[in-house]
């Protein structure tokens, strides 16, 4: 017969993990979507992200093909597998998309590293923390802004309008400028 963990001894467990994580983790920024949604197609349409929140994790960079089957994760080989990152328990508002930031180190003057989640699991026989699915985010420019971001650059309504310029850079005259 089994016996299952609940009550006081998983939360001395999510208070142990949280503290290893502390001690020996990854500082990493964590921003969490606002108001997410989605357009017909299932994919995700995401307004702006919170403010980043600072947090430790542990980051997987070459997960075995048997780590992922213990976790339920169907994958066909070992090769091109996604990183995984272990977070804690009581981080707050953690769904699909949202955003890690690392930092690439001290002394280093390399960028910061983005990973976007792409699934969420746990250990079911103790969950004491939170593993996620991640993977790289290259384009920086477009997620992780936040409200106050959005707002400085889409303030005006004609902030999509095309300018009259062609590829060579010299202006054209529209329809609208009149002959």
């Amino acid at each position: 017969m089994s016996v299952n963990l609940i009550g006081q001894d998983i939360k001395l467990m999510r208070a142990r993990y949280d503290e290893a994580l502390e001690m020996q983790g990854v500082p990493a920024e964590y921003q969490y979507p606002l108001f997410a949604q989605s357009n017909n197609q299932g994919e995700p349409v995401i307004d702006s992200y919170s403010d980043p929140v600072e947090t430790n994790i542990f980051f997987e960079g070459t997960p075995k093909a048997r780590t992922f089957k213990r976790l339920g994760w169907v994958v066909e080989n070992s090769e091109d597998l996604p990183f995984l990152l272990h977070c804690s328990f009581q981080l707050e508002h953690l769904q699909k998309d949202c955003l890690f930031k690392l930092g690439s180190g001290h002394y280093s003057e390399l960028p910061d590293r983005i990973f976007r989640v792409t699934e969420i699991t746990y250990d079911i026989q103790a969950p004491d923390h939170l593993i996620c699915q991640v993977i790289p985010v290259y384009d920086k420019n477009v997620v992780g802004r936040t409200e106050s971001e959005v707002k400085k650059v889409y303030n005006k309504s004609n902030h999509f309008l095309k300018q009259p310029i062609d590829y060579r850079g010299h202006y054209h005259n529209t329809k609208e400028d009149g002959v």
